[in-house]
């Protein structure tokens, strides 16, 4: 009679998911997500972790992932991954796991949530689709774009393949929140990816009544060849996710980006006409090409029914940024700003960014680390969405100086970052 398989819901630490992942195969497995994303991200999804054994002995790992709400029951993905990757180790154990039973078996211990079994090692399903913007191609990946979007991870941040985000999830059946692959001449040039999330951070009241904060979109990765970034193809690949959202009724979607990254601000804000008001220092723990001190992230907001966000997608994707040439009426914030306090009547606050963040911390490490420092102060005491704290709303530049533009919370301004479109 075969061993009775033991499945226990986890809930982790950082240490704990290393172990997890060294057991299934870490750092030469590629189907496994980055160690990154499941410390700091998988959590904020109301990602779930649960292990199966026998006696005490792991012969497997589920990872839950996010997939839909109906009628208030969330679903789930259970992504399993068995102890020692290769399939042929192991496989009298993973015989024992029947999948509708285990299914059954980890609703019980969800307490009602629903659950689709998914093993990340067998051949999946795909699906292309395709619409032609501005001489690009832009749709749902197949599996060869899939292998792709893996490849175009490690030209464009050089990460090693520990890092980079496994090719399945772009599968129909895994059931990622957003999959998209910009594509020249045939050839993948841009992508985006992200997942469904429950929750999520914090929202003004009347925003997470009105656009249905409890089931959202964490927009993960965008990433495009340097020779095709002033193509607009980080524009159009974040306007389909918006167009793809809405069509699934979802009116949040969240993302985390570098504060000092003046050509993401310049997206985020000046086109996209997303907001900031949550701040992670010290998000990652990874070092690599962009990111060589420490990987501190704003939380990004993108109210995709908002009258304001539905302008700016409308906008052929040109950037609102402020002139502050010669403008003297907005406090500002720069990096040698010793004990900053902006004024009482300070409505708008210029924060200076470096021009180019990623040279920055090539060139010159000591003159980052001090940026970052003094940054991360400011935004850690003033951002927000109280009363009296700062949003990051836009961008600004003054010659070659250039900003992110915050705006002091009241209820006007909320009402108004908040104003459904018609």
């Amino acid at each position: 009679m075969p061993a009775q398989v033991k499945i226990t819901l986890l809930s982790l630490q950082s240490a704990d998911i290393d172990q997890l992942r060294k057991r299934l195969g870490a750092p030469n497995n590629p189907s496994l997500f980055p160690p990154h994303f499941l410390k700091a991200t998988f959590p904020k999804l109301g990602g779930k972790t649960v292990i199966f054994e026998i006696g005490q002995r792991l012969v497997g790992v589920g990872f839950l992932f996010p997939r839909s709400v109906r009628e208030s029951t969330r679903e789930f993905t259970l992504r399993f991954h068995k102890a020692g990757f290769h399939r042929a180790e192991g496989a009298a154990d993973i015989d024992l796991l029947d999948e509708k039973r285990t299914e059954s078996r980890v609703e019980e211990l969800l307490g009602g949530d629903t659950v689709a079994f998914y093993d990340a090692c067998v051949e999946q399903r795909y699906k292309r689709t395709t619409r032609k913007v501005e001489g690009i191609e832009v749709g749902n990946p197949i599996a060869e774009d899939a292998l792709a979007i893996r490849q175009l991870q490690q030209a464009i941040w050089e990460s090693e393949p520990d890092l980079l985000y496994p090719v399945d999830i772009h599968s129909i059946d895994f059931r990622a929140g957003t999959s998209l692959v910009a594509r020249h001449n045939g050839e993948p040039v841009g992508f985006l990816f992200g997942f469904y999330k429950f929750d999520g951070q914090q929202l003004p009241h009347a925003w997470h009544t009105k656009y249905g904060g409890d089931f959202r979109l964490e927009s993960q990765l965008l990433g495009v060849l340097s020779t095709y970034r002033e193509h607009n193809i980080g524009f159009t690949l974040k306007k389909i996710q918006a167009e793809n959202a809405q069509s699934e009724g979802i009116g949040v979607i969240n993302w985390t980006a570098d504060p000092l990254q003046y050509a993401n601000a310049r997206l985020n804000f000046g086109k996209l006409k997303a907001i900031a008001f949550d701040f992670y220092p010290d998000y990652y723990s990874f070092r690599n090409e962009l990111n060589q001190v420490s990987a501190s992230r704003f939380g990004i907001t993108w109210l995709i029914n908002t009258k304001r966000v539905t302008q700016g997608l409308s906008g052929g994707g040109g950037a609102t940024v402020q002139n502050l040439n010669y403008n003297r009426t907005i406090q500002r914030f720069d990096k040698d700003t010793v004990g900053f306090q902006p004024d009482k009547d300070a409505e708008t606050i210029a924060i200076e960014i470096p021009e180019n963040w990623t040279a920055l911390q090539r060139k010159d490490f000591e003159g980052a680390s001090k940026w970052r420092i003094a940054t991360d102060l400011f935004f850690q005491h003033y951002l927000g969405y109280d009363e009296g704290k700062y949003i990051v709303t836009g961008v600004g530049e003054d010659g070659n100086r250039k900003y992110l533009i915050a705006e002091k919370v009241n209820l006007a301004l909320l009402e108004c970052l908040g104003a459904r479109r018609k």
